[in-house]
């Protein structure tokens, strides 16, 4: 019979707190990761460019790596791994506080190299091609869709060939559109847009969806947060 071994939050902290403290590559980046936990993407793009260009460089080393092999893994254990230190007890209600202190950690270190956020990275190393919208302005954006009814239906969150282009890891509280439709309904019904993530649809030409949803409205058609059906017609 295996014997299940059952770790204590205790446990688990001391676990992470060993492997921070390792002589390692990761480690120095883990302490310093936690110790800006604080500050905002612009702040840690800023110590990446001045203070901390050593720290950088062994960043640079990882996505480096990344770019010859063409591979993601290292950029995804990288997440992984933060996630990991920013909540170490895998605290339910403490993941969208983590997955804001890694998107600004690495959308800090991206800004530091001139790319606009960490996803920017990522599609440069799986040389993922822009979409037609990534090339029009959000003015122009909007210029399409006036008067136009949109809705969970629409082919930009159905279509695979378009809704792959959605950065769901900039994306706070879902990781599918199925999820981010019940979410959308929600702001669209209570008026309450704080749960919609700004970031996750640049390559549509929309530099904030949060804004963009919260603006453009005109006319509510049908909403259902329980189902994520919801139908509007843009200004």
């Amino acid at each position: 019979m295996k014997k299940i071994i059952r770790l204590t939050e205790s446990d688990l902290k001391l676990i992470i707190k060993r492997v921070i403290n390792e002589d390692n590559v990761f480690g120095n980046i883990a302490r310093k990761a936690l110790s800006w936990a604080g500050k905002n993407e612009d702040d840690i793009a800023n110590l990446f460019r001045t203070s901390e260009k050593v720290l950088a460089q062994s960043i640079d080393d990882i996505v480096g790596n990344a770019m010859k092999s063409k591979s993601i893994s290292n950029l995804d254990d990288i997440q992984m791994k933060l996630m990991h230190y920013y909540n170490p007890s895998a605290i339910a209600e403490n993941i969208p506080k983590a997955q804001q202190q890694m998107k600004n950690f690495l959308n800090g270190y991206s800004k530091s190299k001139g790319k606009s956020n960490w996803g920017q990275i990522r599609n440069e190393v799986t040389g993922t091609p822009q979409p037609k919208a990534a090339s029009a302005s959000s003015q122009a954006v909007r210029d399409i869709m006036k008067g136009q009814r949109v809705s969970n239906r629409w082919y930009g969150f159905t279509d695979p060939n378009y809704s792959k282009y959605i950065d769901w890891h900039l994306v706070t509280n879902a990781k599918n559109m199925n999820d981010y439709n019940k979410v959308i309904a929600q702001a669209i019904k209570t008026g309450d847009y704080s749960y919609i993530s700004s970031k996750g649809f640049e390559k549509f030409g929309i530099p904030n969806f949060r804004d963009y949803l919260k603006n453009n409205i005109a006319k509510v058609n049908e909403v259902d947060p329980s189902t994520g059906r919801w139908s509007v017609v843009f200004k």
